[in-house]
């Protein structure tokens, strides 16, 4: 059977969210949490691709495992808490602005009649 990508895509795009996670797991054997549907869509995408045109070889997936053993993958970006503030460069006061009875005061919220 040939794969029609323009076929597949059109009707992955129809379908309902539970549907996708149907096809989802008929594409894949397991269940998926995500409900994002444009995420299910590619990736169901690249698993019917990868199944119909042929996955990665065993070569070369041997390849990207050896380049990763040597790495530091980070799968999320690092929580870096900010720094405490330093009491003495910090300065407090009142800022004085000009009365203009035209202008409205800072802060204040203008709605359009």
């Amino acid at each position: 059977m040939r794969l029609n990508i323009g076929r597949e895509i059109s009707a992955l795009h129809r379908m309902t969210v539970p549907e996708l996670r149907g096809r989802y797991a008929e594409v894949f054997g397991e269940d998926t949490k995500s409900r994002h549907k444009n995420y299910m869509i590619r990736r169901i995408l690249w698993k019917i691709q990868a199944n119909a045109q042929g996955d990665l070889s065993e070569r070369a997936r041997q390849r990207a495992m050896e380049l990763v053993e040597g790495a530091d993958v980070r799968l999320t970006a690092p929580f870096t808490k900010a720094p405490p503030a330093d009491p003495e460069r910090v300065r407090t006061g009142t800022l004085d602005f000009p009365e203009d009875g035209r202008l409205p005061m800072p802060g204040a919220t203008i709605t359009r009649l």
